[in-house]
């Protein structure tokens, strides 16, 4: 058990791409209200979840009730945060600290199929070159209970030419290699909320190469407290942000018009008319 102040930065990874099978390091954010508890216990079920670690973005949080049921468990980690930071800081904090050559976000409200770390491994292994990683994902709706698929293209230019146009990847989905995103400095800060959407694009700039399995292998909860639907219109106000920094720093002739009439569009739709398409089962 440990806190920010007190755990030393891990090694930098080498520059070598792996050849072995990588390590991987469960990063999951909270502020103590979700289902870390859940999701920490399914992972220990994969031998696969070398490191699983919580970080902990509330002072004020309990953190030996937290972890008393861990206790033992040399693969869990708790870190809590001396003051609430965001979540955009603590995952660089937590990634500074973590011991895996791949990180597997999750949010602590969505649950992650046992099998998540193995398929994830397998992945990396038979694809090398791949630096950055999504799966397929469940949309749940926990007031109707309905139920969608989230998914996208599956190779690194259909990917990418995604991504330029809209952000399909659920942030639990996603893993990375931390050496290939060590050189554009994770998650920027600026970014209070849609950070994943952040490096993603920063991604594609920096040439880094994309991959997906076309499997669920999360299930993303829609609930009036998480951060996609109780903070929307901020979400996407600094998705539009990243939008046109990409727009901007992308080669060749590229209109930031068709973005901005894009997302005056999407600010324009109420929340309540997104919150009955979810209950219908019909997507974010």
């Amino acid at each position: 058990m440990d806190a920010f102040g007190s755990v030393a930065p891990a090694p930098s990874p080498g520059s070598a791409r792996q050849v072995e099978a990588p390590t991987t390091t469960i990063l999951i954010p909270t502020t103590g209200d979700g289902r870390a508890e859940e999701i920490v216990r399914t992972y220990l079920a994969d031998p696969a979840a070398h490191e699983i670690l919580v970080v902990i973005d509330n002072p004020a949080a309990d953190l030996a009730a937290m972890s008393a049921p861990f206790a033992g468990e040399a693969r869990v980690r708790f870190l809590q945060n001396e003051r609430q930071i965001g979540l955009t800081r603590s995952l660089n904090k937590a990634i500074a600290v973590s011991t895996g050559d791949l990180i597997l976000r999750n949010d602590d409200d969505d649950l992650p199929e046992p099998t998540r770390a193995t398929e994830t491994i397998a992945h990396f292994v038979a694809h090398p070159e791949c630096d950055l990683l999504f799966t397929y994902a469940l949309g749940l709706d926990v007031t109707s209970g309905k139920t969608w698929t989230i998914g996208g293209p599956t190779d690194d230019a259909g990917i990418k030419r995604e991504l330029a146009s809209r952000n399909f990847i659920v942030h639990s989905s996603l893993a990375f290699r931390k050496s290939s995103t060590a050189p554009i400095g994770h998650y920027d800060e600026t970014f209070r909320y849609a950070q994943d959407y952040d490096l993603y694009l920063r991604a594609i700039r920096a040439g880094l190469t994309f991959g997906a399995i076309p499997k669920i292998l999360v299930t993303r909860t829609y609930h009036g407290n998480s951060i996609t639907v109780s903070k929307r219109r901020r979400q996407m106000l600094y998705s539009f942000a990243a939008r046109l920094i990409h727009d901007s720093e992308s080669q060749g002739p590229v209109s930031p018009w068709r973005t901005m009439v894009t997302y005056t569009k999407l600010l324009l739709i109420p929340s309540w008319l997104r919150s009955v398409r979810r209950r219908l089962g019909h997507g974010r």
